[in-house]
């Protein structure tokens, strides 16, 4: 079927199934409501379908071509008074604004809003409705705030969607756009809806009446949000403005900037960039030839060929308006794109010969975009032009040695769709790295499968190591010992683990490690019958040998994979790490009940000799173990040294620290929550550990995708104050099911955080001293998490388990704010290329 066949299909079927669902729902409800003789129903309705009416009249067009008006805050009032069928009428009426139907708006347009009106405010109306929560209780907030994120899912799904079909676009491309810069209304609005909720909950028809007053304040937001928005347009339009001042020297070239800023942007769209990003290379594309105002008009008017001498002061241009941009903050990163704009994939460019993925990405879309707007228009030069397929075959030639094969790739798309130039082998670059990308590395994919194998005999170890000792003594103290004997190693002797990973040949490290620790698994059963401080002893050998095994694992990974690669090398060694723990403990408590605790621990030596034989295939290419010589305390104190030398290294240390033992007050705390207030028994407790670890591996999945569209620091951040706050929603909660619900977002943002701090780290650290790094990060998480988890228990004993999680929630969401203070880890990314060192001379 035909694409605007389709759009049309949708736009009827939206509104169809809308006006179908108020045409039932007021058949099924309107008449018991209507005669239970409620007299203030139709009061309340009347008051709230005005509030509506004059809050969407006039709404404003955002700079990303979508409505906004502020109607959310009444509809949202209506949610919380009104039952559903009333809801619907008032989103349908309310939202019609003075655009006359088959004038100003087409009639399918005017009835797939209708439709879509009541479908977003009345299915969350409908649930609300089902569920019944008691008013002003702390349920009602919670399914509150959820039904705000329904609002805002149908109302944006559901005209993404119908966008995109008419468009063509990317549906997630459509549906960024369309909420670009309207976060703040998202939470603004229902706060006053709910202020419309309290007065009109009055029963004085009076007090009813006073609800026109917030109508000011709504035309207050409005007013700011069009201010905002005429602004926003300024912003945008003043750099073509500074454009023109170089175009308007050379009558050839005007329009140019412009239109290779658009290009830029489209471009950038096409390979799924962040809208932050798209910007950002727009401008850059529109600014690109600023430094140009500094080339005499005799070089750059001259209509013959240059001269050596002149061509070097031409090439001058990119570095004087790098300058000339670096001296304002905000313009950084357009800066750095203007100063390599004439580098060249082959490293054959200028100003600093950068070559391939060296240059940055916003550099290799302005260069591809600069080149095709000057082939297709005149010059004095170039008297004669190209068509847009010419031009494009032109530079398809030269990809891979001029200009980046990807960029190329996604430019001969968009003119395939924009001039209908027919070009066969033009295909869209892949939107991000794929799995399959990462797991065709050899190497990498027998260290993941490795990994995964020994990190589920580790659960086994766990589940048998806790099972055989209450077994044995029928001791929770003596429990809890062994799992200490298992947890002080890596403080013990982290610090000196790391001298030894970046010492020596770190397979052979990983190797020997996994056999010790095979062999030493293999006595536990043994030790435990016959002389039970020995299973203390050989536990914390184990451990230890894991100090040494863990910091060489994540310090190799770096050097099996290209830098593109390695967050999603990173997820999915943390998702397979949390589905082997998912499955692990479930299986060991089958085994250690059908049979016996003894064979757990022959399991996990299994797992671990089949991690040394896998780790035969990864070789450590940048070790060797000849000619090391091992200094431990100078070795300390340089990767020490190192640490407190990098901003970002500071940072991220610092906030895994506050992170640790904020968050092991919740550790030993959740059993006793389970079993308190929740009531929910051992079976709930199980639940709500494997939930955790269901949203851990949601979370590893996601955590990539993220990566691409938002700063690495920003996400950590985000995820440490997610937990926070999930954590505290926890303690807050009584129900079991709005637990499990917020535990499982919390292990999503777990590793929302997790793997862009461990990518970060790896990055941030050479070779050299990454082992260093790494075990310093192990030591610390290690240290908090003990230290929170010895807190824990007394402060259980006085607060009670509903507070220390609240407790640990707030500070974990003010670690994260405390975060948001330092640039250097707000505005951390891990954007493949590096920061040209140039540049620095330059600012």
């Amino acid at each position: 079927m035909p694409r605007f066949k389709l759009s049309e299909v949708y736009v009827w079927l939206v509104a169809a199934v809308g006006l179908g669902l108020l045409a039932f729902t007021t058949v099924v409800q309107a008449p018991q409501y209507l005669h239970a003789g409620n007299e203030y129903l139709l009061i309340d309705g009347a008051v709230l379908l005005a509030l509506a009416v004059l809050s969407s009249v006039s709404p404003m067009e955002t700079r990303h071509g979508t409505l906004l008006s502020v109607g959310l805050a009444p509809l949202f009032g209506a949610l919380m008074l009104m039952p559903p069928w009333a809801v619907m009428w008032i989103a349908t009426l309310g939202t019609i604004d003075e655009r006359v139907p088959g004038r100003r708006v087409p009639w399918n347009r005017f009835m797939f809003s209708r439709g879509m009106f009541v479908l977003a405010y009345g299915i969350p109306s409908l649930i609300l409705s089902a569920l019944a929560p008691k008013p002003l209780q702390l349920e009602w907030y919670i399914l509150l705030a959820l039904a705000v994120g329904v609002i805002v899912a149908l109302n944006v799904g559901l005209l993404s969607l119908g966008l995109s079909l008419v468009q063509g676009s990317s549906l997630l491309r459509t549906a960024r756009t369309a909420v670009a810069g309207s976060w703040l209304t998202y939470i603004a609005l229902p706060i006053i809806g709910y202020l419309i909720y309290v007065i009109l909950h009055s029963e004085i028809v009076a007090n009813k009446l006073a609800v026109f007053l917030l109508y000011g304040p709504l035309l207050v937001y409005r007013t700011s949000l069009q201010k905002q928005n005429r602004l926003d347009r300024w912003l945008r339009d003043s750099f073509i403005m500074q454009s023109r001042v170089v175009d308007k020297r050379d009558g050839q070239t005007f329009g140019h900037s412009q239109r290779v800023g658009e290009l830029c942007e489209t471009v950038a769209r096409m390979m799924h960039l962040g809208e932050d990003t798209c910007n950002t290379f727009r401008v850059a594309g529109i600014l690109h030839d600023l430094g140009k105002i500094a080339i005499p008009d005799s070089i750059l008017l001259k209509p013959g060929k240059l001269t050596p001498e002149e061509y070097e002061i031409i090439k001058t241009h990119p570095v004087e308006g790098a300058q000339i941009l670096a001296e304002h903050p905000e313009q950084k990163d357009v800066s750095e794109i203007v100063m390599h704009h004439h580098e060249r994939w082959d490293g054959a460019g200028y100003p600093d010969g950068l070559r391939a993925e060296e240059i940055p990405l916003g550099s290799r879309i302005v260069n591809a975009c600069d080149a095709f707007d000057t082939i297709t228009q005149a010059r004095v030069f170039r008297p004669t032009v190209k068509t847009p397929a010419e031009a494009i075959r032109e530079l398809r030639q030269l990809a891979g040695t001029w200009y980046d094969p990807a960029v190329i790739t996604a430019l001969e798309k968009i003119v395939s769709d924009r001039w209908s130039v027919d070009i066969p082998a033009a295909t869209l670059p892949p939107a991000m790295p794929k799995y399959s990308d990462v797991l065709r590395i050899q190497s990498f994919r027998r260290l993941w499968l490795g990994q995964g194998v020994s990190y589920f005999g580790d659960m086994m170890n766990t589940t048998g190591l806790a099972i055989m000792l209450f077994v044995l003594t029928r001791s929770a103290s003596v429990v809890a010992l062994g799992l200490i004997a298992k947890a002080v190693p890596t403080v013990a002797f982290g610090l000196i683990a790391g001298p030894i990973v970046d010492r020596f040949n770190r397979q052979r490290v990983m190797i020997l490690a996994d056999i010790v620790r095979a062999l030493l698994t293999v006595t536990i059963p043994f030790l435990a019958v016959n002389w039970l401080p020995g299973v203390f002893i050989g536990v914390a050998l184990v451990a230890t040998a894991s100090t040494f095994f863990n910091p060489a694992k994540q310090a190799l990974i770096p050097n099996l994979v290209p830098p593109k690669l390695l967050v999603k090398a990173n997820g999915l060694v943390v998702s397979s790490e949390r589905a082997m723990e998912l499955l692990g403990y479930s299986l060991a408590g089958i085994i250690a009940g059908a049979i016996s605790w003894a064979p757990l621990f022959l399991i996990d030596a299994a797992t671990y000799l089949f991690s040394a034989v896998t780790l035969l295939g990864v070789p450590d290419l940048l070790r060797s173990a000849a000619g090391r010589q091992l200094r431990i305390m100078q070795d300390i104190v340089e990767g020490g040294r190192f640490v407190l030398r990098s901003p970002i290294l500071r940072s991220t240390m610092s906030l895994t620290a506050m992170g640790a033992f904020f968050g092991g007050l919740t550790v030993p705390t959740l059993i006793v929550l389970a079993y308190g207030p929740l009531k929910a028994g051992p079976s709930g407790y199980g639940l709500l550990e494997a939930v955790i670890g269901g949203g851990a591996i949601v979370g590893a999945m996601a955590a990539p995708q993220l990566i691409r569209s938002f700063k690495a620091g920003l996400l950590i951040l985000a995820g440490v104050g997610g937990v926070g706050l999930f954590y505290a929603l926890t303690g807050l909660s009584g129900s079991l099911a709005f637990a499990i619900t917020f535990l499982f977002c919390c292990g999503i943002a777990s590793t929302v955080y997790l793997i862009p701090l461990i990518s970060l780290t790896q990055r941030d650290s050479p070779d050299y001293v990454r082992g260093r790094v790494m075990s310093t990060r192990f030591l610390i998480a290690q240290g908090g998490l003990l230290g929170g988890m010895a807190v824990a228990g007394p402060l259980n004993d006085r607060l009670g388990a509903p507070l220390v999680f609240v407790t640990a929630g707030t500070l974990l969401v003010c670690a994260a704010l405390v975060g948001l203070a330092f640039k250097n880890l707000r505005t951390a990314s891990l954007s493949e290329e590096p920061a040209p060192p140039a540049l620095k001379a330059t600012g």
